[in-house]
């Protein structure tokens, strides 16, 4: 079984997709997000909302009854999804879900760049991100599992944002402007985003370009949320504080 996490819920077995309702996907969900581990009862129905009637429980049994026959590898065969005496446990062979191998290409990438080996990183990075086909979890419903989603794509952001810095370390600067300037242009008040943009075009040699960066960063702070930019924002963009300041006047 090959199981997906990052973009709409999917499994795989062999060549075959198994069809899922949206239920199934968000149970789905549940149990893979806690791989290996026994889910009890309540926690799924807890997870699965308030699209659950009267005596969840129940109703639990039910769903993981009719997502364990879609499980099955042959109709009298064992199954992935077992009882357990405390809940239900989803089996999982080792990089059979596309969220363990992310995980596993990100910190190889982050361990290359703290390395110093910025190219080998770019390398691990693009592959981890390539596992990704669109919003985390999608196809799911429920109030964890929107969170869930929200912490996935909040990782896959970090990620994006260390690439760009893996891009400035191999003197890529002209891609890692792409890069993070659309990052930029869907995050703009994420100050982090806007001060690796300023570093790169800084790098690049259009200090005039990373200061606007910077003002439009500061614009967005104060109408949306009525802040201005943390000054160390200055400093990681490698300005010099006076300079922006200045500007900024």
């Amino acid at each position: 079984m090959e199981y997906q996490l990052l973009g709409v819920v999917e499994v795989r077995a062999g060549t075959d997709w198994i069809r899922l309702n949206g239920k199934q996907r968000s149970l789905l969900a549940l149990l893979l997000l806690r791989a290996d581990q026994s889910v009890p009862v309540p926690g799924i129905a807890a997870g699965l909302g308030d699209s659950l009637p009267a005596a969840p429980d129940m109703r639990v049994r039910t769903l993981v009854s009719e997502l364990r026959k879609k499980l099955r590898a042959a109709p009298s065969g064992p199954g992935p999804l077992v009882t357990r005496p405390s809940g239900y446990t989803l089996r999982v062979a080792p990089g059979r879900l596309d969220l363990d191998r992310f995980s596993s290409l990100a910190d190889q990438a982050h361990g290359a760049l703290a390395a110093g080996q910025p190219q080998r990183a770019v390398g691990a990075y693009d592959a981890a991100l390539r596992l990704w086909r669109g919003t985390a979890l999608g196809s799911t419903s429920g109030a964890l599992l929107a969170a869930e989603a929200a912490r996935l794509e909040e990782l896959r952001l970090r990620t994006e944002e260390e690439r760009g810095e893996a891009l400035m370390a191999t003197g890529r600067h002209s891609e890692a402007i792409l890069q993070l300037g659309s990052l930029t242009a869907d995050h703009p008040v994420r100050e982090h985003t806007h001060a690796l943009l300023m570093r790169a075009y800084f790098l690049a040699g259009y200090r005039r370009e990373a200061l606007h960066v910077y003002h439009t960063l500061r614009r967005n702070l104060v109408s949306e949320l009525g802040l201005e930019p943390m000054h160390s924002l200055i400093l990681t963009g490698t300005l010099h504080p006076e300079t922006a300041d200045g500007a900024a006047r």
